[in-house]
Order: C-alpha cells, then structure tokens, then sequence
C-alpha cells in the first residue's frame, strides 16, 4: 500500500482527487460522525479525498485458531452439531436415513453462512433455522460440486489422466470456491476461473496453508469410522464430523476477512475512526498543522496550533508544536512567554519529567538561558534535573541567584541545592562557601533534614574544611 506523503512509515489512507497527495488518518483523522458533506477535503488544494482504507491488515486466520476451534461448540451452532451427531446415530431405515440427509444438507448450508459471517468480522453462529431457509444457496452449492467433480468423472472414458488432473485442480480450488459462493451468492461468481484465480492470488501463501489445513479437518471423522462401531462412538464420529466440518468454514471466513481489502470486501466500511468534538478539534489541529509545517507554511501551522490550545490549552502535543514553531519563526518574546508557561503548568501537574524535556531542549536554542523571572521555579525545575543526573544544567539555574534574585525568601534553601551539586561535581571548595552563606543568611536550613545530609556529605570530601 502506498505510504503517506508525510508520515512515511504510515499507509496512505487518503488521496486527494485533486493534487493526488496521499495521506494517513494522522495527517487526516476522525471517522464518519466527523465528517461533513462533501469531507473531508485535501488541506493543500481542498479537492475531496477518497478514502482507500485504514491500511491495516487482518489478523492472520492461523493466529485466530482459538476462536475458530471454539466456534462449533458457541450456541446455536453446538446444537446443529449435536443434531448431526444423533441423526448419524439413529440411521437404521428409511426415515432416519432421510432425518440425516435433511441434516447433513443443513450442515451444508450452515457452513456457508459461518463463512460469510466470519468474513465480516462476526463470531456468533448464526441460528440454523437461517439455513433452513436459504434453499436456493443449498441448489448453487450442488451446481458446484456436480461442476467440479461429476463433470470431470465423466470424461474419465476419454482421457483417465485428464481426469484425475481436473479432479486434483477440483480439490485445489475447492475452498476458493466455496468462499466465493459464500460471499457472492452466485453461481456465475463461484464458477469463475478469474475469481478463483483472484481469491488464490491475493491470499498468496495463506491459501496453500488454509488448503492443509481444511483437507486436514476434514479427513479427521474418518479416523472414528469402524466396520463395527457401537452407537455412542457413531454418535461421536457424527458430532466430531460436524465440528470439523464448521471448523473448516471459519478457518475459510478468517482468511477472507483478513484479504477483505484486497478482495473488495470491505468497500462500505466506515471511514477513519470517529472522534469526540474536542478530539477531533486537537487531532484536525494537529495533523493538518504538521501538513502546513512540512510545506514550509508554519504561520499557517501555528495558526491551526492556536486554534486547538483554544479547545485544549493543556494538551501537551499542542503546546510543544506551538513552543516549536514559534521558535522556528523567530518570535522570541512569545517563544520565552510560552517556554515559561508550558514549563510552570507541567510542573503544577506533576508532570516533572516533561517539564525537565522541555527545558533540556530550549538549552539547545539558548544556552545561557535562566529563569530570572521565577527563581521558585528556578529551584523546583533545578531539583527535578538533579533527580535526573543532569547536575550541571541543574546547577546554571541557581548560580549568582543572590545577584538576579536577592529577595527571594527561598534563597538559602536554594544554595543549599546549589551547594550540594558542587559537591557532586568533587568542588568541596565552592560548596564551603555556599554552606557559609546559607549558615549566616538561615541557620535553621541547615537543620533540615536535608541540610544534615548537606554537611555531612560535605565533611566526608574535604575533613580539613570548615564552613565559614
């Protein structure tokens, strides 16, 4: 499937009709309840997209083998099974031999439908009585098989090596086949060679194993067949021929929902995934502004920022697209504005870590940069960087804060920080002189139980010392 112009390890979901850009539902998100008429519309030239799915492809049929071996046993299907099982049991006349045929005739049929339902995506049996009344399906479903295997039985006087070779091809396309007819409900469709050949090649090597696997289950009764079989075990044999019978039809329905995008099977499937209004105003946001900023218009990018921080001013994909592309435009004073708001609304949330990330990368931009403006945060943000090992960006925020800040009353809680990062960095000398300030300015914060720990690592690296 092609990939998305601008996310390029996503699948395009979208193409534009107009400009043919291809787009993936981040670039383009939201689902039908989203949608206008007439949307959603392509945000370069505004020509409509036509959608060409999500990309996703179906889980594999052989990774879904628990719920395929456990779809015989679901109700209602457990009981046409048991059925099956007793009326093999019970053939002994002419009745009973009818009561078996009208089953297995049901079983049939009932096979079909499984396919069907499990091709779109639908686990629960159907009722038996739904198969009762799809005789036209059971009079397809003979055509074929007098197609496929009586047909070539009679040229057997002409030709005994044509066919078995058109028997083999029989059993090779058997499951195609029946796929098709479950689907299609025709009898033109199911005896098409195209369609086989379609069905074959799509599925790809998929089919091959399907193949085995279907032959296998199906020739699985025949190990409980005896000459001489008691009751109960031609009950069992029934019951066991029944269940692999419609084993067989999921495996079939599996595989064609997990090809039915490439089948055309899928064609009326909803588009995207639908959103709540606010979601879909910051996702809209969001993909359409990455759009704008990889074609080099980010005021356009920045206005569409702006426009979700209205719905969501605390969404953090949000604000660090706005922060970014402010910088990118050189809009300094806004940049710092928004820098110091996006770090102090982090921190009030508890989100440290993002608060961290957020000034880590503005050093790149500026590397002298201080939050003058905010010495408490200075101390809070200065703390979360020590937490993290980042000692030396922690200890830039809170240098000469005496000079820059002199008033502010956490000042000997800050040195005392600061001093213990001079300790960390082995520069026992400077910390001396942090802890003599502190001790003059607020004894009482060397007291603290982390101003013991303080003093006590600084005694431990340099014992001549005294803090003055």
């Amino acid at each position: 499937m092609e990939a998305c112009g601008y996310h390029s390890r996503k699948p395009a979901s979208w193409v534009c009709e107009g400009c043919n850009k291809p787009y993936c539902t981040q670039c383009v998100p939201g689902g039908e309840a989203n949608f206008a008429a007439g949307q959603p519309r392509c945000p370069l030239c505004s020509q409509r997209l036509e959608w060409r799915g999500d990309g996703q492809p179906g889980l594999p049929f052989w990774k879904r083998s628990k719920d395929i071996l456990r779809y015989p046993v679901q109700l209602p299907a457990l009981w046409l099974v048991l059925l099956f099982g007793g009326a093999n049991a019970a053939i002994g006349g002419l009745p009973t031999l009818l009561l078996f045929l009208f089953v297995a005739m049901l079983l049939s049929v009932y096979s079909l439908l499984v396919i069907a339902d499990v091709a779109g995506d639908k686990w629960t049996p159907p009722s038996p009585m739904d198969a009762i009344s799809e005789g036209g399906l059971l009079v397809r479903q003979i055509g074929v098989m007098l197609v496929l295997f009586v047909g070539p039985a009679l040229l057997a006087g002409v030709s005994m090596v044509l066919t078995l070779g058109l028997l083999a091809l029989a059993a090779l396309i058997l499951p195609a086949v029946l796929m098709i007819l479950a689907v299609s409900r025709s009898l033109r469709s199911a005896l098409n060679p195209l369609r086989w050949l379609q069905l074959i090649v799509t599925v790809g090597g998929s089919y091959l194993l399907l193949w085995l696997a279907v032959m296998a289950v199906s020739a699985a009764p025949a190990m409980l067949e005896s000459g001489d079989a008691t009751a109960p075990l031609v009950f069992v044999g029934g019951v066991f021929s029944a269940y692999t019978t419609l084993v067989a039809a999921a495996m079939m329905g599996a595989l064609l929902n997990e090809k039915a995008r490439e089948l055309g099977l899928a064609a009326d499937e909803d588009r995207g995934r639908s959103l709540s209004a606010d979601d879909y105003e910051v996702a809209e946001s969001l993909g359409i502004a990455h759009i704008y900023a990889q074609e080099g218009r980010l005021e356009d990018a920045l206005r569409l920022i702006n426009r979700g921080l209205g719905t969501a001013p605390m969404h953090q994909e949000l604000n660090w697209r706005r922060l970014r592309l402010l910088r990118l435009l050189g809009k300094e004073k806004p940049w710092k504005e928004h820098l110091m708001r996006f770090i102090r609304a982090q921190h009030s949330m508890g989100n440290q870590g993002t608060a961290v990330q957020i000034w880590l990368e503005a050093l790149q931009q500026e590397s002298g940069m201080r939050l003058e403006d905010d010495p408490a945060l200075s101390v809070s943000l200065a703390r979360s960087l020590h937490e993290r090992g980042r000692v030396p960006e922690a200890r830039r925020l809170l240098v000469n804060m005496h000079k820059w800040s002199p008033g502010f009353s956490g000042l000997a809680e800050a040195y005392l920080l600061l001093a213990h990062l001079y300790l960390e960095e082995g520069d026992a000398g400077t910390a001396g002189k942090l802890l003599g300030f502190v001790k003059r300015q607020s004894p009482g914060t060397l007291e603290s139980d982390e101003g013991t720990q303080v003093l006590s690592l600084f005694h431990r690296l340099s014992s001549p010392q005294s803090v003055h």
